[in-house]
């Protein structure tokens, strides 16, 4: 399907010129439009163009698609205040979106890592966000890592026969090693600090929030060879209130068995777009 790039400019909250890119196909064959969301200090782009074939791919079978830099990133103006704050700029993007392209209702948000984050943080505070795509969710703690560690990592390296070798050949530090074992250990079980003041609970906590609260439909997208998905998977099987919301909020969960954090080949890439696509065109 043929489609057109559009770049311009909207101002956010702050006054500061951010910039963004429509891809607007010819026929549309969607009323949901597509809003990808970086992760972190990220541009528009994303690892590997990651960005850039996911929003053509989803303007070449009809979905309008929108890429943005926050203020402080990329050629946008201002400073960045970093993926915890950035709900304002992703509501001055929607409002743009909807603006420029009058054929769709609503908008979905794709999000990968801290990007997914900031969706559950403060995007979907938008009356119009009616579909949240979620890749790699980041909620990463000290004792979440550690615990991430503990499980995926240690236990992984007592399987393997080079441990063994490096042990018997005198190559490996095995002091070092308990000591960081030791560490990690320290970390995962810790007792957790306790805050009254909601604003200020741990991200992950605030993350839980806005998905208890979104009415719209969820799609999760996971890959196999991640520790940030390992990390999430950990704390939805450990967490009460985490393992009943995404039970009850997420409608479809994808895995990418072989795929790294960021997709970084073309076959990963491909089954990502692909994958999101057919979701929103399914009306899931």
């Amino acid at each position: 399907m043929i489609f057109k790039e559009t770049t311009f400019t909207f101002t956010n909250q702050a006054l500061n010129a951010l910039i963004g890119i429509i891809h607007q196909p010819d026929n549309c064959q969607s009323r949901v439009g597509l809003m990808i969301v970086v992760g972190g200090p990220q541009y528009r782009i994303g690892a590997h163009r990651q960005y850039v074939h996911l929003a053509r791919h989803a303007a070449k079978v009809g979905i309008p698609a929108m890429r943005f830099d926050y203020q402080g990133i990329g050629d946008s103006d201002g400073s960045y205040l970093g993926f915890e704050q950035v709900g304002p700029d992703m509501g001055k993007a929607i409002d743009t979106f909807l603006t420029r392209c009058p054929e769709i209702d609503t908008v979905a948000l794709w999000g990968l890592c801290e990007g997914a984050s900031a969706i559950l943080l403060g995007g979907i505070k938008h009356k119009a966000v009616s579909h949240i795509i979620l890749a790699n969710p980041w909620v990463r703690t000290d004792s979440g890592l550690a615990k991430a560690y503990v499980k995926h990592y240690y236990l992984d390296r007592l399987k393997s026969p080079e441990f063994w070798r490096k042990i018997f050949s005198g190559h490996l530090n095995i002091t070092s090693a308990l000591t960081g074992f030791a560490a990690n250990i320290r970390r995962a079980f810790a007792p957790k600090k306790t805050v009254t003041i909601e604003d200020t609970r741990p991200f992950p906590d605030r993350m839980l929030s806005g998905l208890q609260e979104f009415q719209g439909k969820s799609l999760l997208l996971m890959s196999g060879q991640d520790l940030v998905a390992r990390e999430f998977d950990d704390l939805i099987s450990s967490d009460r209130p985490w393992k009943d919301t995404v039970r009850d909020k997420i409608s479809t969960r994808i895995d990418l068995a072989e795929s790294d954090h960021t997709f970084s080949c073309e076959e990963w890439r491909q089954a990502v777009a692909n994958s999101t696509a057919d979701w929103l065109l399914s009306g899931q």
